[in-house]
């Protein structure tokens, strides 16, 4: 089918700089992936995943920075001596 349609869009400057990023270890572009999700809208007659909210215990990262600062943030408890054994660990959860 040959591609004759442009679309023009705005998103983050973040949420696309990771996007190709992502994108580009799979060997696709930004382009290729819109039009493929575009194509699976039309097969499954809407979003082609659940769009849901994630569970409030799921840690969020947004981008490479925060993946970074989280690394570090718990790198500094580590340090700090903030850590559990196994066994406590799985002692919580079994409480649970």
């Amino acid at each position: 089918m040959a591609k004759t349609e442009t679309l023009h869009i705005r998103v983050n400057e973040t949420v696309k700089e990771n996007a190709e990023e992502t994108l580009g270890m799979l060997g696709i572009s930004i382009s290729e992936a819109v039009n493929m999700f575009l194509c699976q809208v039309n097969l499954t007659g809407g979003l082609p995943f659940e769009v849901k909210l994630p569970a409030p215990e799921r840690v969020m990262v947004r981008s490479k920075e925060e993946l970074y600062k989280k690394l570090d943030e718990a790198e500094a408890e580590f340090q700090a001596g903030k850590t559990y054994t196994a066994d406590e660990v799985f002692g919580r959860l079994r409480d649970k």
